[in-house]
């Protein structure tokens, strides 16, 4: 798993254990530098699974209610297109990591892309950035 693939994975999965949408969940670990301790961890702790991070960022970040009922069931299929996009994101606006990630979720399109209702993951990557790049434009 490159840096990309954790950060998204984790704020992905973050939202669908929680059951907050990812940008808000993006929002808030940019906001509590947990993208930075991630990055950190990665350093430290490459070989470990996205299990061993959300449990750490759960042990930094106090949240004791967990959801009842997800409302955000596609974080999977999120997880599988956005590293790319941001990778592309990154380069094109020459951003860090993190840069990207909260300009992007940031954004209407990452908003929109957090909701399953809208459909947004279901788009493609190249889709997406388009979607993003009309948006900066």
């Amino acid at each position: 798993m490159n840096q990309f693939e954790l950060l998204v994975n984790c704020v992905e999965n973050y939202s669908h254990i929680k059951n907050v949408a990812s940008n808000k969940v993006a929002h808030s670990f940019s906001e509590k530098g947990i993208f930075q301790l991630l990055l950190e961890g990665y350093e430290a702790y490459c070989d470990m699974d996205e299990g061993f991070f959300i449990g750490m960022i759960d042990g930094y970040v106090e949240n004791t209610t967990d959801a009842e009922k997800s409302e955000y069931n596609k974080h999977r299929e999120r997880q599988s297109v956005l590293p790319v996009v941001l990778k592309q994101i990154a380069k094109q606006y020459h951003m860090t990591k993190i840069q990207a990630i909260e300009s992007f979720y940031s954004s209407k399109t990452g908003e929109y892309f957090a909701q399953d209702n809208t459909e947004y993951y279901q788009k493609t990557a190249d889709e997406l950035l388009k979607c993003y790049q009309n948006e900066k434009a």
